[in-house]
């Protein structure tokens, strides 16, 4: 996907606000995102396949951090919480791929009396297009990792903090790395 110019009609995705070129993506109804945001979050997975040995580890944040900026108001409930789940694991907890993995399957299978999150107006500046036109393997790491922290610190105290409680009451330490 190219950067949007001005000799191509472009869509403003509602839930990263990245302006990106028309394309002819599927729709994606799981996330409030435009075809063509899904496309570059696509485009991402390839350049982490690519780069597997530098940046596998940031596998299961990359899927977070986009779940917690593009949360469709339809969808269940879940998955915002299993969004910010691996964001909070990740940043505060130390817990990596499979220990968040873990932790969902976990929690799928002990609750379902999930929270509806409603995503603040703004969530975070950095978007997946931003994160895949980086640069290099060193800057577009870089460039996940600021990402992911701003989609986690853009949500609403009380929501991270619930977050917290529920990950807390539901996963078992050993799947805290910290």
């Amino acid at each position: 996907m190219n950067a949007p110019d001005d000799t191509h009609e472009s869509t403003v995705c509602p839930g990263c606000r990245a302006v990106l070129p028309r394309s002819d993506w599927p729709e994606t109804p799981k996330y409030n995102a435009t075809p063509e945001c899904a496309e570059v979050a696509g485009e991402l997975l390839g350049f982490e396949v690519e780069n597997l040995a530098r940046l596998g580890y940031l596998h299961q944040l990359r899927i977070d951090a986009y779940g917690g900026q593009h949360v469709n108001p339809d969808a269940p409930r879940i998955g915002p919480v299993f969004a910010l789940n691996g964001l909070y694991m990740f940043f505060e907890r130390g817990s990596g791929n499979l220990d968040v993995r873990t932790a969902h399957g976990i929690m799928a299978n002990s609750y379902d009396d999930w929270p509806r999150l409603v995503p603040p107006a703004e969530v975070g500046e950095l978007t997946a297009y931003d994160v895949l036109t980086a640069g290099t393997v060193d800057d577009v790491e870089s460039a996940l990792l600021k990402w992911a922290r701003e989609v986690w610190e853009s949500w609403p105290d009380e929501d991270r903090e619930l977050i917290r409680k529920l990950t807390v009451e539901l996963v078992p330490e050993r799947c805290f790395e910290r």
